[in-house]
């Protein structure tokens, strides 16, 4: 029996293409036992946690709108898209070929932050800007132009001044020096694996223009502030249980004896007289109108003095401290 050749290809070219062209098909790969896993699905769900940035998303677009009309005299519909997670691999394949790419660091989120602005958004605008509103943009090829790199850079100030307007209340954002690119090579010496939260802005003005530029934020640093993110939790009252000798306690409260004592007349007269008090002595009072009722000596109501069934007794009229 000969010697395998160990040089020997195991698999023959088309055997290998065959493998090749069954492996991209759409099919999902299940035969019970194993099932495809989406390893991104786990940042999509904490993003959907984050809703209260789809109103700092919607606030900032209506700024921006006033931006273009202020500086561009466009009347531009400004729409956000749900923020979305991508991975510096993904993000490099879908980046137009003219932009202009603006970095810079946002504290407290550690990490750049990246502003891709497309050259046909850039174009339009310096043609807006130089007066040709009634001359169609030219569409240019190449990089994007000193110009747009200039007017690029403005508007890119003013996209991000009105971002951290917006998310004072909820995160205070701090910009640090602008880095300007005309290519995303400064993205493309990250990890593959680097993952971005893309926040996607659509521009419209009328018919003459309608575009998306796209703001990176890093996700593991928006991760750490996700709490301001997400919708305030109102604390319950907390419910105090009362240990079971306090409601033994307040039971038997109530069935505590006091002594309540009444005041019948009041008597004034001499040292004298006090001194020459003796068994037998008899006190001339008036008939009482009221009587003052106390409890272990503290006043506690007023009464008028009368019978009862046969017996002395006081109608209460009034309680210390109350008119009624």
């Amino acid at each position: 029996m000969p010697e395998p050749d160990d040089n020997q290809p195991v698999l023959t070219e088309e055997e290998i293409e065959a493998l090749v062209d069954h492996a991209v098909t759409d099919q999902a790969f299940d035969d019970g036992q194993f099932k495809s896993h989406d390893f991104g699905a786990g940042e999509a769900l904490t993003l959907a946690k984050w809703s209260e940035l789809d109103a700092l998303l919607r606030a900032h677009a209506e700024v921006l709108e006033a931006v273009l009309l202020r500086n561009f005299a466009q009347k531009a519909s400004v729409e956000p898209f749900a923020p979305l997670f991508a991975r510096v691999g993904d993000l490099l394949p879908a980046m137009p070929e003219r932009l202009a790419l603006i970095t810079t660091e946002m504290g407290p989120l550690e990490g750049e932050t990246h502003l891709e602005l497309p050259g046909a958004l850039l174009s339009f605008l310096v043609n807006q800007y130089f007066g040709g509103s009634t001359v169609a943009t030219p569409k240019l090829a190449g990089k994007v132009t000193p110009s747009e790199q200039r007017l690029g850079e403005q508007f890119a100030k003013d996209i991000l001044r009105t971002l951290v307007e917006v998310w004072a209340d909820r995160l205070a954002l701090e910009p640090g020096d602008l880095y300007i690119d005309i290519t995303p090579d400064r993205l493309a010496l990250l990890p593959a694996d680097m993952g971005y939260v893309v926040l996607t802005y659509m521009i419209t003005c009328g018919d003459a223009y309608r575009g998306e530029f796209r703001l990176l934020l890093p996700y593991d640093a928006m991760e750490l502030q996700a709490r301001r993110f997400m919708p305030v939790k109102k604390e319950l009252p907390e419910q105090v249980v009362e240990p079971e000798w306090e409601a033994r306690l307040q039971r038997a409260v109530p069935e505590i004896k006091v002594e309540m004592s009444g005041m019948v007349s009041l008597v004034e007269t001499t040292l004298r007289n006090l001194l020459a008090l003796k068994v037998g002595t008899v006190i001339p009072i008036n008939e009482p109108q009221s009587v003052q009722l106390a409890v272990e000596g503290r006043a506690l109501a007023m009464g008028t003095y009368g019978a009862h069934e046969g017996r002395r007794a006081v109608q209460i009229t009034e309680f210390s401290g109350s008119k009624s």
